[in-house]
């Protein structure tokens, strides 16, 4: 048996789909600031020789972490247009759990970016001629990572409302 939400219930369930959606959009220029980031780190790894070799290594993991991020929002946008063209309660508690999913990665990921902060603020301490360009990397991924938390706390506010309706 379905069951279908009321006018009022789907009125809000849309509505809170678009907050989501738009707070979604609002890590794009996030994600690619982490993008250009890791970008600019390899290249100063790169001039560092074998004095960047583990900044070298958090480079690669700056960049996995921009790439997860980037696939856990796809997945949470994606579920998202499916729950906006939905009206039956089960297959909406089911995307629901698949949405849920999907943003429960990202506070994960963000205590990730701490750490990876502190690995290139510990590179750029023990690190010579290169510790300022390491440094430049550690600050602006400490940004960055505090940019995502914020948005992260919104969507889990919106992401509460949500499970609320149905």
């Amino acid at each position: 048996m379905t069951g279908s939400l009321t006018h009022d219930a789907q009125q809000q369930l849309l509505q809170i789909v678009s907050e989501l959606q738009t707070e979604l959009e609002q890590l794009q220029p996030l994600l690619k600031q982490m993008h250009l980031l890791s970008s600019n780190a390899v290249s100063s790894a790169a001039r560092a020789g074998s004095e960047g070799d583990a900044f070298r290594v958090l480079t690669q993991a700056i960049q996995q972490l921009g790439q997860d991020i980037k696939n856990d929002v796809q997945q949470a946008q994606k579920v998202l247009n499916e729950i906006s063209h939905e009206q039956d309660k089960f297959i909406l508690k089911r995307l629901s759990r698949q949405l849920n999913n999907a943003l429960s990665e990202l506070p994960g990921a963000i205590r990730k970016g701490d750490y990876l902060a502190i690995f290139a603020s510990v590179e750029a301490a023990h690190a010579e001629m290169h510790g300022e360009s390491f440094d430049s990397v550690a600050s602006m991924l400490k940004q960055l990572i505090n940019d995502l938390r914020r948005q992260v706390a919104q969507q889990q506010e919106k992401m509460t409302k949500f499970m609320e309706i149905h």
